[in-house]
C-alpha cells in the first residue's frame, strides 16, 4: 500500500490566481468570475490526475480546508488575521470541485472544525499504523507538515510549479529546519511564525532556542520546570501560558476520530484503465520505471473457409489463351521440357571432361 494525501487548498490557490492573473490582464477581471471557475475547475482535475500518475500511489485522497473558522481562532483571535481576504471564486470553485469529483469518484475530504493539516495528521497517522502500508507521501507547499515525517511519511514540498518540488525525509528534516521532526511545533512556539500570525516570545534569539530545545526534546517537561538554569530557560518559563497555547495551535492533531475505509480511497477505483497504463512513469525515488509490456491478444482460432462448390450448369474452360497464342498449359509443358534438356547437357559435357582427363 502507497497512499498519496494531496494538500487541495494549496493547489487550488495556485491555479485560481493563474487564470485571475489572465483576467485581469485582459481587463474582463469582474465579469469572468464564471469563466474562471469553470476552467480552475476543469484544471484541477487535470493536475490531480497528473499527479496520480506521476507518483502512482494505490490510494489516495484530495484535503481540503474549512473556509469558516475552527478552533484554532477561538484560542487565538488574531490567528492567520494576517492573511489577504479570499477571492470571491474560491466559494464557487469548491463547490464545482466538489461536483466534479463526486461525478468521476475521485476521493476527497474536508473537516467542519478543524484544518486540512489535522485530516492529514489522522489519516497518515492510520496509514502507518497498517503493516501492509509502505510509504505515506504528502504532497504540500507547507513546511509545517514536516512535523508529521517520519521512517514512513515523506513530505514533498511543492516550490514555484505545482510539478516541481523536494523531499523532506526523516534524514534531511534537521538539516532544513534545525529541529527534528517532533521539535517543529516546539520552535514555532517559541520563535512564532509569520505565515499563520502566531506570536512568539520576544527577545528569544534563535540559537538559544535551539540549544534549550536541545536539552529538553520534550518541551511539555521543560515548561514543567519550576525555574530555568539561564537567562533564556528563565524568559521562556516566565510566558509558559503564552507557549503552551502557541504549541495549540502549531501542532497538527492526528487522531480525530471518524470512520476511515481504504477500500474508498483505491486510486483502481475511478482512474481509467487508458490512465493507469501510463508507460515509463517516474516513481517516488527519482527512477524510470521499465515500460510494461502489453499482452498481445490470441486471435481466436477461425473456422476453415468453405471451398465453393463448382457449379455443374457451368461450362468448364479446358484452355485460357495468352497473348502470344498459345495456351497456358502448353507454355508451362515447353518450360519444363527446355529445363530438362539444360540439365541434360550439363551432364552430358561433365562426364566428357572426366573422360577426356
Amino acid at each position: 500500500m502507497q497512499l498519496l494525501l494531496i494538500d487541495g487548498n494549496h493547489i487550488m490557490y495556485s491555479v485560481l490566481y493563474r487564470f485571475i492573473a489572465k483576467a485581469k490582464k485582459r481587463g474582463d477581471y469582474e465579469e469572468a468570475t464564471a469563466e474562471i471557475v469553470e476552467k480552475t475547475s476543469a484544471q484541477y482535475t487535470k493536475i490531480i490526475k497528473k499527479l496520480v500518475r506521476r507518483f502512482r500511489p494505490t490510494h489516495m485522497c484530495v484535503i481540503f480546508d474549512n473556509d469558516a473558522t475552527n478552533f484554532r481562532h477561538q484560542i487565538s483571535p488574531i490567528y492567520k488575521a494576517n492573511r489577504r481576504e479570499r477571492p470571491k471564486e474560491v466559494h464557487p470553485l469548491k463547490q464545482s470541485i466538489y461536483a466534479q469529483f463526486r461525478e468521476e469518484n475521485i476521493p476527497y475530504l474536508f473537516a467542519s472544525n478543524h484544518e486540512g493539516d489535522d485530516l492529514l495528521g489522522t489519516i497518515a497517522a492510520r496509514a502507518e499504523a497498517l503493516h501492509r502500508c509502505r510509504k505515506v507521501i504528502l504532497l504540500s507547499g507547507d513546511m509545517d507538515l514536516a512535523q508529521l515525517v517520519s521512517a514512513k511519511t515523506q513530505l514533498y514540498l511543492i516550490n514555484s510549479g505545482i510539478f516541481t518540488g523536494s523531499w523532506v525525509t526523516e534524514k534531511n528534516v534537521k538539516e532544513l529546519l534545525d529541529v527534528g521532526p517532533e521539535q517543529v511545533p516546539a520552535i514555532k512556539s517559541l520563535l512564532g511564525d509569520r505565515t499563520d500570525n502566531i506570536k512568539g516570545i520576544s527577545g528569544l534569539r534563535r540559537p538559544n532556542v535551539l540549544r534549550v530545545i536541545e536539552k529538553y526534546p520534550d518541551i511539555e517537561q521543560f515548561l514543567a520546570l519550576e525555574k530555568g538554569k539561564n537567562k533564556t530557560e528563565a524568559l521562556i518559563l516566565r510566558h509558559r501560558d503564552h507557549v503552551v497555547n502557541n504549541l495549540r495551535l502549531a501542532r497538527i492533531i492526528c487522531d480525530l476520530h471518524f470512520h476511515l475505509r481504504w477500500e474508498d480511497y483505491l486510486v483502481s477505483a475511478w482512474m481509467d484503465g487508458q490512465e493507469k497504463e501510463r508507460p515509463a512513469e517516474r516513481t517516488v525515488d527519482g527512477a524510470d520505471k521499465p515500460r510494461q509490456k502489453l499482452k498481445r491478444k490470441k486471435r481466436p482460432n477461425s473456422a476453415p473457409k468453405e471451398v465453393p462448390q463448382a457449379d455443374p450448369s457451368a461450362q468448364p474452360i479446358e484452355k485460357v489463351e495468352d497473348a502470344s497464342g498459345e495456351t497456358a498449359a502448353s507454355s508451362s509443358e515447353e518450360s519444363k521440357k527446355r529445363k530438362r534438356r539444360r540439365r541434360s547437357r550439363k551432364r552430358k559435357t561433365a562426364a566428357g571432361s572426366v573422360e577426356n582427363s
